[in-house]
């Protein structure tokens, strides 16, 4: 990977005050979240299809969305950011923008996932209580950091 894109990846998650051990405890749990994403993917598109969204879910396009959101939010979970940014660059980007997603469409994909995910952390029998509350926040702010990438991937695709 090119230097100065890794510099720029850790000022960003400085500017989020995402710590090193914040990365660490959500790579840690990852293990027992990722086995989650397949459901809550599930349940959120099958909730887009009753909002204003549902026009722009053509059933061609369902899987692929559901699939690209689920391996989207494992990169996430391993803090892959590199790989994240690569994702928004050359994948959710350029078709969301060519499908006609508006940008609120981050928001509520964001939102969403990491509500969901905060609530099985509170359920969870496999993550202790101890380490509940700093994974909580730092699913949050790994969720708006994720947030900022997608608009700046958004910004790219409109641009090019």
């Amino acid at each position: 990977m090119h230097m100065d894109r890794r510099r720029d990846l850790i000022v960003a998650t400085d500017d989020f005050r995402l710590s090193q051990r914040e990365i660490d405890l959500v790579r840690s749990q990852g293990p027992v979240l990722q086995p989650r994403l397949g459901e809550i993917a599930d349940v959120y598109y099958a909730h887009l299809l009753t909002t204003h969204y549902a026009r722009l879910l053509t059933p061609d396009r369902i899987d692929g969305l559901k699939a690209a959101r689920i391996e989207h939010w494992r990169l996430l979970l391993a803090a892959d950011f590199a790989a994240i940014q690569t994702d928004y660059m050359d994948n959710f980007g350029p078709r969301l923008l060519d499908g006609g997603f508006p940008q609120s469409i981050f928001v509520v994909a964001s939102q969403w996932f990491v509500l969901e995910l905060c609530r099985f952390v509170d359920r969870s029998n496999d993550i202790p209580k101890t380490l509940k509350s700093e994974l909580r926040g730092a699913l949050t702010k790994l969720a708006f950091f994720d947030l900022a990438l997608a608009q700046a991937a958004r910004e790219v695709a409109w641009l090019d």
